[in-house]
């Protein structure tokens, strides 16, 4: 692989035309989270998945974890975050729960104790209170580049909290900061709104301005100038037209349609102005999202696709085909925006809550995890024919 690694340094990959995908089943189970991170500190990037992780490069399950099944077709596992909670140098897996208000930590045993199934002692981080959690993030809130607990949920009376290390050492516990009292709801993503240098909340119901100064002391303005129904987690803030003012991209998670809100000049007063657009409206449930260079042309892609049975079958379009898509902005000379779709895959690897892009290989192609109700797959990015590209 580091031979690999040196070849893609010297001869960078430029690729035109359509990419290839090998799908490979890692386990089937209804796991809808994932994250990819050195487990074992090889230098090789290793998958986690719910009960399960898989290490590179032979990708066999190795099951560290029970998770308990609730509904029709869920398990108590909406997001598995990679951090060295307990300061020892390897990474220990933070995982939150859809209707359970406890954040837990699973704790690495080391190298020598990681192929042996259920080796990970299991703490509590965190007695959140809070249930109808949606998914959850695991991000720098305030700037010290040390990253926060923060829940998405379903439940739009449900405060929006913000959750921070105690100490040096996760394993001290966390301690709470409240954005506000109430006012959360389906979808969340975060960037600089206003321009003012700051990472803002986009959510279901607006966003949250971030505080210049002492971020997690005070509450968080509350800007209701827009509304996304179901929004996909995350809601993607991306500049798309070059315009100097971040957008937002976002799917519909339990119905058809891809979009895209692009900001607007400022009225005087500062309120946030939005025009609304159509992108795709062949896909439903699109839940996960992820912003991504695939074919390493320097633009990043949408990728997103059906979280397969997201309501168990009850949202439109739960019975159509699976299909995993990506979606390359260009800026047109007129200073719109158009998208060029490409297929990548299609019948077999669903997403979940979750799309996690890298290179898992070394081939200087990224690769792409998804879990779901289908499986945890990964979908090995082959690359395409080169062609010379069009005059």
């Amino acid at each position: 692989m580091k031979n690999l690694l040196l070849l893609s340094l010297l001869f960078p990959v430029v690729l035109f035309g359509a990419l290839r995908f090998d799908v490979q089943l890692l386990h089937k189970d209804n796991i809808e989270s994932c994250a990819v991170g050195d487990l074992d500190q090889d230098g090789d990037l290793d998958i986690v998945a719910g009960e399960r992780y898989y290490l590179n490069p032979d990708w066999d399950p190795i099951k560290f974890r029970s998770i308990e099944p609730f509904g029709k077709d869920y398990m108590q596992d909406n997001g598995d975050y990679l951090y060295d909670v307990d300061g020892d140098g390897d990474l220990d897996v933070i995982a939150g729960q859809f209707t359970l208000s406890s954040v837990l930590w699973f704790e690495n045993p080391g190298e020598e104790e990681l192929i042996t199934e259920d080796a990970w002692l299991k703490h509590e981080l965190v007695e959140t209170g809070y249930k109808h959690n949606e998914m959850i993030f695991f991000r720098d809130m305030d700037g010290d580049k040390i990253p926060e607990y923060v829940a998405n949920s379903w439940n739009a009376k449900n405060p929006m909290l913000i959750w921070k290390f105690k100490g040096k050492k996760g394993s001290q516990g966390m301690s709470k900061h409240v954005v506000s009292e109430s006012g959360n709801g389906h979808g969340q993503g975060f960037g600089d709104i206003n321009g003012d240098g700051h990472e803002d909340i986009v959510f279901m119901q607006g966003w949250y301005e971030r505080p210049a100064k002492n971020a997690l002391g005070q509450p968080w303005k509350w800007h209701k100038d827009f509304t996304l129904p179901h929004a996909s987690c995350p809601i993607l803030v991306k500049d798309l037209n070059g315009d100097g003012r971040n957008d937002l991209i976002w799917g519909d998670g339990h119905n058809y349609g891809l979009y895209w809100h692009e900001q607007l000049e400022p009225r005087q007063d500062g309120t946030t102005v939005w025009k609304h657009h159509l992108i795709d409206k062949k896909i439903s449930q699109l839940h996960a999202m992820a912003w991504s260079d695939l074919n390493n042309d320097g633009q990043p892609e949408i990728i997103t696709g059906k979280r397969y049975y997201a309501h168990s079958g009850r949202d439109r379009g739960a019975e159509d085909e699976i299909e995993i898509a990506s979606f390359q902005p260009k800026r047109e000379i007129d200073g719109t925006v158009s998208f060029k779709k490409e297929i990548i895959h299609t019948g077999q690897a669903g997403t979940g809550l979750y799309i996690q892009v890298a290179d898992l290989n070394g081939d200087d192609l990224k690769d792409i995890v998804v879990p779901g109700k289908s499986g945890t797959h990964i979908l090995w990015n082959k690359g395409a024919a080169r062609q010379k590209p069009k005059k």
